[in-house]
């Protein structure tokens, strides 16, 4: 491509001037850039709900087949590079312990 644009296409032509009218007029300039912004927040959000229940049935998992918490606690460290501390207090929220307690 290398700023060389084919302009036997017409659909071509309609992206380039789209994008000339974005670049002159300054407020849909703006529109776009926030709406690139919230594609954005958005994506990160839903890696962040995927990468959460993913944790989730990982530790339900390894509970379900007895491992130990320690155990638990080592797969989320090496796993989701989580630290031991918050490792262990995310098994001790979420892995009932014998007894009926969390």
């Amino acid at each position: 491509m290398q700023n060389q644009v084919d302009n036997k296409s017409r659909f071509i032509t309609k992206i380039q001037d789209e994008i000339i009218k974005i670049k002159q007029e300054p407020e849909r300039r703006r529109g776009f850039m926030k709406f690139e912004l919230d594609l954005m927040d958005a994506r990160r959000e839903g890696w962040e709900e995927g990468r959460e229940e993913a944790k989730q049935k990982l530790v339900k998992f390894l509970a379900s087949q007895d491992t130990a918490p320690s155990e638990i606690v080592a797969a989320l460290v090496n796993v989701y590079q989580m630290t031991e501390k918050a490792a262990q207090e995310y098994v001790a929220e979420h892995v009932k312990t014998p007894g009926g307690h969390e």
